[in-house]
């Protein structure tokens, strides 16, 4: 028989399990530590998506979107909420309005003038499954997995108009503007680039099929000085050039840790990707072509989208919501960065 002590067992807390992951130092070529990272707090589920625009986050948890006031980041406080009846898969903030793309209900303008008290302005039912939404002036474009891109005048909010659409070679995924130009990836392989300045339902002023089964697309800021585009898809980050924004041409692709990237933002010369199991990637993007990983933050459970400010990170963890009361772990980690 042993006569050694018997060892007390311990489960660590959920913060402790935090802590000691900010510390691990990110293997591999970028050897950097992730304690860059220091995590200020965090926001409960549900929790899909993630967008900041000043003092406020955006977070949308299935058909839920909640606003929230962070002018204190360290204590995140909820303004108000509003719920659509399908699942919200993209959104387009520009206050006081709030574009929705929310599946088979289609889309939706919602007032937050009064953020305690949201209020739905006008709705259109599209075609198909609305599944992302950019906004050019009075123009709105939706991807929708059944017609393409559809093209609403949204110069009433009351009443938003069809003005038509451009069916896409295969499922449209995503859509993002940049100055008067919306680009719609969608997969297999699809980019296309619209003038939204042409009236009505305008035709794409260029295609190609050189992306690699987009899900996503992030463009930079059209002051920045680096005019890029970003992909994400099929386990990579996808950089195109925007120099000339009416033909965009690809110029680097990286592979993430994971190869299950969801989502992307772009910071300065930086995007930071929601790396799944991996958590946040941060890649310098000053050279496209020869595309480097500089930090990483490992999370608990899975990263799957990410809001940048000057000074903060705001990233969605947990499995995703497949119905309205189901977001076992999700969050968003609110975190403090360098970059």
């Amino acid at each position: 028989m042993s006569c050694l002590p018997k060892r007390e067992s311990r489960r660590p807390a959920r913060g402790a399990l935090i802590a000691v992951a900010a510390a691990v130092v990110l293997a591999g070529a970028t050897g950097r530590a992730q304690s860059e990272f220091t995590l200020v707090t965090s926001i409960p589920g549900p929790a899909d998506l993630v967008q900041v625009h000043g003092n406020r986050a955006y977070v949308v948890g299935h058909g839920t979107l909640r606003i929230f006031d962070i002018a204190n980041v360290q204590a995140p406080r909820e303004l108000g909420s509003y719920t659509f009846p399908e699942k919200i898969w993209g959104i387009e903030v520009v206050e006081p309005l709030i574009y929705v793309a929310a599946d088979f209900y289609g889309f939706g303008i919602l007032d937050i003038s009064n953020p305690a008290a949201p209020k739905l302005r006008g709705s259109l039912k599209t075609p198909g499954q609305a599944k992302s939404v950019a906004v050019v002036g009075s123009k709105a474009a939706v991807a929708d997995h059944m017609s393409g891109v559809d093209f609403i005048d949204t110069s009433n909010a009351d009443k938003p108009a069809m003005l038509g659409s451009f069916y896409v070679e295969g499922y449209a995924r995503e859509v993002a503007a940049f100055g008067s130009m919306a680009y719609a990836v969608d997969a297999p392989t699809g980019v296309y680039t619209f003038d939204m300045t042409q009236p009505g339902a305008p035709d794409p002023v260029h295609a190609q099929q050189t992306a690699t089964a987009p899900g996503m697309i992030v463009v930079s800021d059209p002051k920045a000085s680096q005019k890029l585009a970003v992909l994400v898809g099929a386990g990579t980050i996808q950089v195109y050039d925007l120099t000339k924004p009416e033909a965009p041409v690809r110029i680097g692709a990286l592979k993430t840790p994971s190869g299950r990237a969801t989502r992307a933002t772009l910071h300065g010369s930086h995007a930071f990707v929601a790396d799944a199991r991996e958590g946040l990637q941060v890649v310098d993007l000053s050279n496209p072509k020869t595309l480097r990983v500089v930090a990483a933050y490992k999370t608990t459970a899975p990263a799957r989208d990410v809001a940048v400010t000057d000074s903060h990170v705001f990233l969605v963890v947990g499995a995703p919501s497949e119905t309205p009361r189901e977001f076992k772990d999700q969050e968003v980690l609110i975190l403090k960065h360098p970059y």
